[in-house]
């Protein structure tokens, strides 16, 4: 009898699976808040194909822009505040894969103004009061936002304050067009950003720095009648024949509103305390047919501001020999 082998014979079938995924890319526009009249680039990019292989078509206003192979970047200006500039562009694949995208630029205007409300600088001082080291600033945002060729007015805006990039919810808010912050004593300057957004989602935004200045007391001769001379800083040393009254400027000081009450103005001639007329004001008298030197300083100093301080000093050569 014969044995009859039967061999079992598998055999597989190995069917190749593709797996067929829509193309994603993403387009970026910098900067994203474009002001009126700036550039700005617009950028396609993607992970699913590569853009440098594809051939791209842009499209600005409805009208072909550029088209080519791998331009992935335009640059075009951003026109006028509220002006409405649509973009597309169009990637197609080697593959024969496509895929569109489009943005919308608007263009908006806003600019800061700040000022500091308490520190001082002379009544008609023509320069700008600077901000000395912890002092509170007050920022103002003034937009120019169109929507339609419509102004939209400043007190429909949403207005969201960044102090250092950090969001200040207390500022922010619907109409808050302006707000007050302390510089920090530990950075030698702070960023202020607002962004404005009106109800239908049109933004702006506008960053400002601003940097402390140092507390400069100055010492000028003064006049009862006309004030103090600015036309003379009195450096280093002053020569004179007759009495003299100084006047004080403490530049950039705390010192108005609830301040005024938390600064000392302590006075030295040659290392002892004197005292002042209304502390900003010192006279001297030399004494008749005498010659001689003395050293004054002042120094100056805001409790609640505890950086600043600062000192001003004078030499006084004083001749009254007839």
């Amino acid at each position: 009898m014969k044995k009859i082998r039967i061999f079992l014979i598998s055999i597989f079938f190995v069917i190749p699976f593709y797996a067929y995924a829509d193309l994603q890319a993403t387009i970026t526009t910098s900067p994203e808040i474009p002001s009126p009249y700036e550039p700005v680039t617009i950028t396609i990019s993607s992970y699913s194909f590569d853009v440098n292989t594809a051939m791209i078509t842009w499209t600005v206003a409805g009208k072909k822009f550029i088209s080519g192979m791998g331009i992935k970047k335009i640059s075009i200006p951003s026109g006028g505040a509220g002006g409405v500039i649509p973009v597309r562009v169009k990637a197609d694949t080697a593959s024969g894969e496509s895929v569109e995208l489009s943005a919308t630029i608007v263009p908006q205007s806003l600019d800061l103004v700040w000022e500091t409300p308490e520190s001082y600088v002379p009544l008609f001082y023509e320069g700008k009061s600077l901000p000395g080291e912890g002092a509170t600033v007050k920022v103002v945002a003034l937009p120019s936002m169109n929507e339609k060729g419509k102004q939209i007015s400043p007190e429909n805006l949403s207005y969201s304050w960044y102090v250092n990039d950090e969001y200040d919810d207390n500022a922010s808010g619907y109409g808050r067009q302006s707000a007050n912050f302390m510089l920090n004593y530990l950075d030698d300057r702070t960023d202020i950003k607002v962004r404005a957004e009106s109800p239908n989602g049109s933004v702006a935004e506008k960053t400002t720095t601003i940097y402390p200045h140092e507390v400069m007391p100055l010492l000028y001769t003064y006049d009862y009648l006309f004030g103090s001379n600015f036309a003379q800083l009195l450096n280093r040393r002053l020569e004179t024949t007759n009495d003299t009254v100084i006047s004080l400027e403490p530049f950039y000081l705390s010192t108005k509103g609830a301040l005024k009450n938390s600064v000392s103005y302590n006075w030295s001639l040659d290392g002892l305390p004197v005292t002042a007329q209304n502390d900003t004001l010192l006279a001297l008298s030399p004494k008749s047919d005498s010659v001689g030197t003395r050293s004054l300083s002042v120094e100056v100093f805001n409790s609640k501001r505890i950086l600043q301080k600062a000192e001003a000093a004078l030499e006084i050569i004083f001749d009254t020999r007839n």
